[in-house]
């Protein structure tokens, strides 16, 4: 389906933002629970702080910049801030903030993958967007062992 007003291929549907955004969510959640409990030695205030950063930043990024990145012709910039945002967020990997950023760059990424203009930044933010959400994994892995 095309885009109003703009050059992106596609525009996902509400059902696939939404999926993306409980997938990063989701993940986020998972691991900050890993990384809190799995040693056993985690409160839960910890990781209710954690869950509190990680609705704040999906408000955020699936409430405001998403639906406002896939209305615009520049979704690709947009998609690619969140990407770097998203690898640059693995040093603080127990914030939950990778996946989320992740999972926004990704959505964007994908819905300007075949975009009549800059199709390279969409593609480039979706790549980037993947490999934030694996060195993230990576990271807590290396963390927990």
């Amino acid at each position: 389906m095309e885009a109003t007003g703009s050059v992106l291929a596609s525009s996902p549907s509400r059902s696939v933002t939404t999926l993306a955004a409980a997938l990063g969510v989701a993940l986020a959640g998972g691991l900050a629970a890993w990384g809190t409990f799995g040693d056993g030695g985690g409160k839960a205030s910890d990781y209710l702080i954690v869950l509190g950063i990680i609705g704040v930043a999906a408000f955020v990024v699936f409430g405001w910049i998403v639906p406002k990145g896939l209305r615009k012709a520049s979704a690709g910039i947009t998609a690619l801030v969140l990407a770097v945002l998203a690898v640059l967020t693995v040093a603080a990997f127990w914030s939950g903030l990778p996946p989320v950023l992740a999972s926004g760059a990704i959505v964007l990424g994908l819905a300007g993958w075949n975009a009549r203009d800059r199709a390279w930044l969409c593609r480039t933010a979706a790549v980037i967007g993947v490999f934030a959400v694996v060195a993230d994994i990576a990271v807590y892995m290396g963390d927990m062992t």
